[in-house]
């Protein structure tokens, strides 16, 4: 699945490459329309006739740093010239001026171009040109798509001209100088922006592939890695010439200030990129905590870059990039010890990207002449680093392959054990059917009678549970689970449900006279009597906690619980309660309240009415029996009273 992916991915980008080579084709062509026919003149065509450089000098930096010169202070006597044996021109910071002698050796009036090899450092360009018999005159300059400045000149057969050219720099670097004729012009320029606009789009195309790939197969890390080579083939382009500087030449704000925030934005993508390929979410920390840092560090010099200065950029730029490939360069050796595959093929990028930045920087500023090659070698520098990291790409799915690969063939050897073993149990089986068979019989009945045992435990707890140990009563929990239970059912039936509530009389004086431990037997004879004076297997009695018990009486009017109630108070009344050869007389007081469908009643109501029928007994004196009727107020009189 993921191969026909791929294919098709390639298939398309390819189409994308051969549209951007006609394009290119169409600008190279454009090209052919600057070398504009010169005058008509008696001696033929002059495009292919060579110009060539005679003399090549530089003014003295310290004459011109002391006392600044117009061109007519330059072209004087006076002026001190250093000769140059090279065409690469060394360019100091700030001011500088050059002496260009050019002839025309030919029979024929030559049409020649002075191009000269442009930098985003550059802020001006100003040519100068001197004619035998004639006065010093500006030429017109032109700011090419290839990052060149170009000088259109005709000379006469045998001329010689002198040219005075005028660069201000924001930096000391070397850049090379050159005379071409027509012809020699169209096709360098031609092949140079047909170099460039093949290497950008090659860069995008990559870009898209990565896009469409990390879309497809939901992969994070494909995904930085496009945005990361979309921002490369912008550097790459505004380093060759396609900056806001050349559409806008007039505006010098603009030069390289695209710069800074391409390498920090590429420079985000590609800690992303590493951080997933990796998968340092899980295996470090720390290290997505830096690129959190890191990358809120490179938005915020992004965005200040665009009001930086231009040396300032260039410094910035060079700083966030050799940072990077140190501390990437040193991550991939980190988990090389780590035993992370890919981590020293990523190491060995980094290191060769430095090395590309290494001489590209000595061909800069220095004047090597295997190193001149600066555009070329800046193309090479982006394409290569673009193939060492698709080639890590195609690493990393190679090895999740072979991962894949290896997990199929020990789910496959795990597979054909399971069945082996699988065939010897079934071979076990057969042949001890039997006894197996009686094993599990025996472990059944065993289980059974297990079973038995637990849920007779399981009962006697949940009886203990719902039990009164002082008493033999059920306790609280019981009756608020059976009163719930026999109230719905009385509303379902339509059945009364009575409630009794007992409370013994100067309980506390009993407590404080016998002693606890004949309260506590004065409960338990109590709860006797209750037990003694229930008829029906339906009927409850609990203790609802201290000296307070309750009855729940289904099926049973209010009458009927009175009669029950009273029976009940008749017998504790004329019991004789002895406990240590004391006589303890004891009492109850009882009060009544009875369910007869009333609305908006819950069981709270009931209890809170007889409750309240307690409280009147007690109140007129105990030892009597009070009844109350049951209103869905009287809850709300209770708890507010409470």
């Amino acid at each position: 699945m993921i191969k026909a992916v791929v294919v098709t991915t390639v298939v398309r980008c390819l189409a994308l490459l051969c549209l951007w080579h006609s394009l290119v084709a169409t600008a190279s062509h454009d090209v052919v329309h600057l070398t504009k026919a010169p005058q008509g003149n008696a001696l033929g065509t002059q495009g292919n006739s060579t110009v060539e450089i005679s003399a090549l000098y530089k003014a003295s930096q310290d004459d011109i740093q002391t006392h600044p010169k117009n061109i007519e202070q330059i072209a004087s006597a006076d002026t001190a010239w250093q000769k140059l044996e090279s065409q690469h021109l060394p360019i100091a910071e700030g001011g500088n001026w050059y002496k260009v002698v050019i002839n025309n050796p030919s029979q024929a009036f030559a049409t020649s171009f002075v191009t000269l090899g442009n930098d985003i450092v550059f802020s001006s360009f100003n040519v100068f040109s001197e004619a035998h018999g004639q006065q010093i005159h500006q030429e017109s300059t032109t700011l090419l798509a290839t990052n060149h400045w170009l000088t259109e000149l005709t000379l006469a057969p045998n001329e010689y001209r002198t040219l005075y050219i005028q660069l201000r720099s924001s930096s000391e670097l070397y850049r090379p100088i050159s005379v071409e004729s027509g012809q020699q012009f169209t096709a360098k320029q031609g092949s140079l922006q047909y170099r460039n606009a093949f290497a950008v789009g090659a860069v995008v195309a990559i870009a898209i592939m990565s896009l469409l790939l990390g879309i497809t197969v939901r992969d994070k890390a494909l995904a930085w890695l496009s945005v990361y080579f979309f921002l490369r083939a912008g550097l790459l382009s505004v380093l060759v010439g396609g900056h806001l500087y050349y559409l806008f030449p007039n505006h010098d704000e603009l030069r390289g200030i695209e710069l800074l925030a391409l390498v920090g934005l590429s420079t985000l993508a590609f800690i992303w990129f590493t951080v997933y390929l990796f998968q340092l979410t899980k295996l470090m920390p720390i290290v997505v905590k830096f690129a959190k840092f890191a990358s809120l560090l490179l938005i915020a010099i992004s965005l200040v870059s665009f009001y930086l200065p231009l040396s300032a950029i260039v410094l910035s730029t060079n700083i966030v990039f050799i940072a990077m490939l140190v501390a990437l360069f040193t991550l991939g050796l980190y988990l090389h010890q780590r035993k992370q595959r890919l981590a020293l093929l990523f190491s060995v990028i980094m290191a060769v990207q430095f090395l590309f930045g290494l001489i590209i920087s000595l061909g800069l500023f220095f004047d090597i002449s295997p190193f001149s090659a600066r555009e070329s070698l800046l193309v090479v520098s982006f394409l290569f680093n673009v193939i060492l990291v698709v080639f890590l790409i195609c690493r990393m799915y190679y090895y999740q392959m072979q991962d894949k690969q290896l997990a199929q063939k020990q789910a496959l050897a795990n597979a054909m054990t399971s069945k082996q073993a699988h065939e010897k149990l079934i071979a076990l089986q057969e042949e001890n059917q039997e006894e197996l068979e009686q094993r599990v019989q025996e472990r059944t009945l065993e289980l059974n009678i297990a079973l038995t045992e637990l849920e007779e435990a399981n009962r006697e707890l949940e009886q203990k549970n719902t039990i009164d140990e002082l008493t033999g009563l059920y306790n609280r929990r019981f009756y608020d689970q059976r009163m719930l239970a026999e109230y719905r059912r009385s509303k379902r039936n339509l059945t009364p449900l009575s409630l009794v509530v007992i409370d013994l009389d100067y309980f506390k004086r009993v407590n404080d006279k016998y002693g606890h431990l004949a309260g506590d037997q004065c409960l338990s004879w109590l709860a006797q009597h209750i037990k003694q004076s229930l008829k029906r297997s339906t009927d409850i009695g609990c203790r609802y906690g201290g000296e307070e018990f309750c009855l729940i009486l289904p099926d049973t009017d209010q009458a009927g619980a009175i009669s029950l109630a009273e029976e009940l108070r008749k017998a504790v009344q004329s019991f004789d309660f002895v406990y240590h050869e004391q006589h303890i007389s004891l009492t109850v007081s009882c009060g009544i309240a009875t369910y007869t469908q009333q609305e908006h009643i819950e069981p709270a109501h009931i209890f809170c009415a007889a409750d309240k029928a307690l409280y009147q007994a007690k109140h007129n004196g105990r030892n009597q029996i009070k009844t109350q009727e049951i209103s869905p107020d009287l809850l709300i009189q209770e708890h507010s009273h409470d």
